[in-house]
This record gives C-alpha cells, sequence and structure tokens, in this order.
C-alpha cells in the first residue's frame, strides 16, 4: 500500500504566513485528500518576519469519546524592541489561520478544524525586553492538512469550463 511506503521527502519552514479574514473549505480536488486540504475563499495571507530557527510545528492526537481530535501548535518567536511592539503583539491575538511555507513550494495550514472553522485558534503571547513568542494552538477533528496556494494543483470539478 503507497500510505505506508518510505516518504522521500524531508521538507523545512521557510515561511510563515498569518490571516486574519476568510475562510478555508475543504478541497473539491480529486486526488488531493479532498477532507484534509483546504481550498482559500477570501483570505489574504500577510508574510511575517521570523527566524529560520525560530519556527516548530507540533500535532498529537488523542482518542475521546467522540473519537479522534488532533491538536496542533505552530510556535514562533521574533525580536520585539521596537515602537510598533504593543500593537504587534496586540494583532498577533487576532489570528485565523497560520500558514507554514516549506521548502518544496507547498503550504500547510493549522486553523480550519472542522469543515468550517468554527473556533479560532488559542493564541498565546510571552515576551521580554528582546523578543516575543508566540503559541497558536487548535484542536481539529482532523490532521493539519495543505491549503492550495500559488501553484494550481488542478481545477476543481466545481468550476464549469468550456474551452474553444
Amino acid at each position: 500500500m503507497q500510505l505506508l511506503e518510505k516518504t522521500a521527502v524531508n521538507l523545512n519552514i521557510c515561511s510563515i504566513e498569518l490571516a486574519f479574514n476568510g475562510n478555508l473549505l475543504p478541497s473539491a480536488i480529486p486526488d488531493w485528500q479532498p477532507f484534509y486540504n483546504s481550498t482559500i475563499y477570501g483570505t489574504d495571507f500577510t508574510k511575517t518576519y521570523v527566524g529560520l530557527g525560530s519556527v516548530s510545528f507540533s500535532e498529537e492526537s488523542e482518542v475521546i469519546a467522540a473519537g479522534a481530535i488532533y491538536k496542533q501548535k505552530v510556535s514562533i518567536v521574533f525580536p520585539n524592541a521596537d515602537g510598533n511592539r504593543s500593537q504587534r503583539i496586540a494583532l498577533m491575538q487576532r489570528v485565523r489561520f497560520v500558514k507554514l511555507n516549506l521548502s518544496d513550494g507547498s503550504d500547510f495550514i493549522i486553523g480550519r478544524n472542522d469543515f468550517k472553522q468554527n473556533a479560532r485558534p488559542r493564541i498565546k503571547v510571552s515576551s521580554n525586553l528582546k523578543k516575543a513568542g508566540v503559541e497558536f494552538e487548535t484542536v481539529s477533528i482532523f490532521p493539519c492538512g495543505f491549503v492550495q496556494g500559488e501553484k494550481i494543483v488542478e481545477l476543481p470539478q466545481l468550476i464549469p469550463l468550456i474551452l474553444i
């Protein structure tokens, strides 16, 4: 079975993007894990500065009475000693989705925790004079999936298209 074979890809996080609006819905692209992967609807992602060694992602499953749940966490650390410090920290509390841009060009996302997002990520900020750390944590009914990024995988069947 192909799902259980050795994975040849070793990914690294290259950059982080944050979204404060919009929605993500399950992908309608056949053969692209339609429930787990997402399609962006009216969501504007903004790149944020982070040092390459200051980003981490983790995912942990737990079985409860209703079934399996997945706790997903992204932690970032960034410089914090400028005049925009307070406003930047307050802005982090409004994040809806976090997109991790990976070394193979794909985009990994947390924030969509059900068919639609029914609860924003829990956000915890800690800071000192030099650095601020932010943890975004989501509890989801499925493991993290990918989001259709700049590269088009395939047009969804929902789009009626007539090529002449």
